[in-house]
């Protein structure tokens, strides 16, 4: 480098960094200090370095640049200066400006192979001017620049690809864990995930519910109806709130409350629809029970006082003085009280005709054996059971009053049976006092032909037989629970 300017005042170096840095590697003669002086008057730092073994270190690092003369090669620890280049990361290729001496074909086969090492070189013949030297340093520093610039760019999208292989992994746990079907669409639409929970569900196979797929799990009455609210939703970007039924992998359809609602970027533009889809079938079958049992429980309610308004009526019309009336107002009062306590236990569903006959006739029995009962054990419903121990509870007190069970050894004989799907119950008085028929028709004959008939949809027969009254009750067997 005998053309370069002589060495003048070193300026104050900048702080050192490796990354924009020349290690400068010229060990024979003035040479480094030479190029060191140049490359800080242009503002470049530079490393002095003595061995091919503190060269690899730098290398290691990512130093900037390198600028070596031909001879520095030669040098020991060439082995580790090849190994510290093959090991140089997939963005990196430190460059080398090597000062070279004489022309190229006076070169040893064994000194081509060490330039050869440098896949990244650039050869300045000796001598060479100082402008020369520093813009090949230069250049070659914007070049290792750009394979920083692409080093963090390509951290970045690796850095990115992490975050978000991390955040699909959170969101699969999270969407995954909880007790939801998890769905979400594009901005049209376009249905391109479900949770594991959608396809435990729905027994589908996975995507077979993609795209516009997942309409056909949709029971059919509520299709168009599911569709048409999910058009208006993507139409106007309302949140999306509707219930319907969706086939169960059993086959079965059951009634879930689907919801989504979309995420929109900063300018207000939707970028997806979230939704979910919460199986509410328990929680509708109870409420349809429950609007069920308000509307059978009106329905008997009205039934009752209907009943009670009869009751009170007739009996205080037909009575011969307000004592009497009261006393039979109470009985009657009473022996509902009864009935509804037994219903109740049942649930108001239905009782058995055997404890409905027992207890209307608890109040009668004496010990004596006057009651003969047959019949099978037969479900009734609720409003059947009423009438019936309104019915039997009258013709009790009617026949203690005037019939069998007012004279001495009288007896009644109550049996029913179901053949042929028809219902016969029959009330038959035995060894009483002779019976004529009543000059006018009280409560208790008015309900039993009237009233108990048609609640069991059948015909009542009402007797009055010298040898005894006779009732009997003929009704198809639909009547026993209609």
């Amino acid at each position: 480098m005998t053309s370069l300017p002589p060495l003048g005042e070193t300026q104050e170096a900048p702080p050192l960094d490796i990354f924009s840095s020349v290690a400068v590697m010229a060990p024979r003669g003035r040479d480094e200090a030479v190029a060191r002086q140049l490359l800080a008057k242009d503002g470049i730092a530079s490393i002095p370095i003595l061995t091919l073994s503190q060269l690899s270190e730098l290398i290691s690092q990512h130093v900037g640049a390198v600028l070596i003369t031909e001879e520095a090669l030669s040098g020991a620890d060439a082995d580790a200066l090849a190994l510290a280049l093959d090991a140089q990361p997939s963005w990196s290729d430190v460059p080398f400006i090597v000062l070279a001496n004489g022309a190229t074909r006076s070169r040893s086969e064994r000194a081509v192979q060490r330039m050869d090492r440098l896949s990244n070189a650039v050869l300045l013949s000796r001598p060479l001017h100082a402008e020369e030297l520093v813009r090949a340093v230069r250049s070659s520093l914007t070049a290792r620049g750009r394979q920083h610039q692409a080093r963090r760019q390509l951290e970045e999208l690796q850095l990115r690809e992490r975050q978000l292989f991390e955040s699909e992994a959170k969101f699969q746990a999270i969407a995954n864990s909880v007790d939801q079907m998890i769905w979400s669409t594009l901005p049209d639409g376009f249905h391109d995930y479900f949770n594991d929970r959608w396809y435990e569900f729905t027994g589908v196979p996975a995507g077979s519910t993609d795209g516009e797929g997942w309409n056909g799990i949709f029971h059919p009455d509520d299709q168009e109806r599911a569709w048409e609210r999910w058009r208006h939703s993507l139409s106007t970007g309302e949140n999306y709130e509707i219930e319907y039924r969706l086939r169960h992998r059993s086959g079965d359809y059951r009634w879930v409350l689907g919801r989504a609602q979309p995420v929109r970027d900063k300018g207000g533009t939707i970028l997806r629809w979230y939704g979910s889809c919460t199986d509410i079938h328990e929680i509708k079958v109870a409420e349809e029970q429950r609007h069920l049992m308000l509307g059978e429980m009106n329905h008997r309610v009205k039934n009752t006082l209907a009943m009670v308004n009869v009751m009170v009526s007739q009996t205080l019309r037909l009575a011969d003085n307000l004592r009497d009336a009261q006393t039979s107002l109470q009985s009657r009062i009473a022996m509902m009280a009864q009935a509804h306590d037994r219903l109740i236990a049942a649930s108001w569903a239905e009782t058995r005709l055997p404890e409905v006959v027992d207890a209307a006739l608890a109040a009668h029995r004496t010990g004596e054996g006057r009651f003969d009962i047959e019949g099978p054990d037969i479900e009734v419903g609720s409003k059947q059971a009423l009438a019936m121990t309104m019915a039997i509870h009258e013709l009790s007190t009617n026949a203690s009053k005037y019939g069998s069970l007012s004279a001495q050894g009288g007896k009644v004989r109550i049996c029913w049976e179901e053949k042929d799907d028809v219902f016969t119950f029959t009330w038959v008085e035995t060894d009483g006092p002779p019976v004529s028929p009543p000059t006018k028709r009280g409560f208790g004959s008015r309900m039993i032909e009237q009233a108990l008939g048609g609640y069991f949809q059948g015909k009542v027969e009402l007797s009055y037989d010298p040898e005894g009254l006779h009732f009997k009750l003929s009704a198809p067997g639909s009547g026993l629970l209609f």
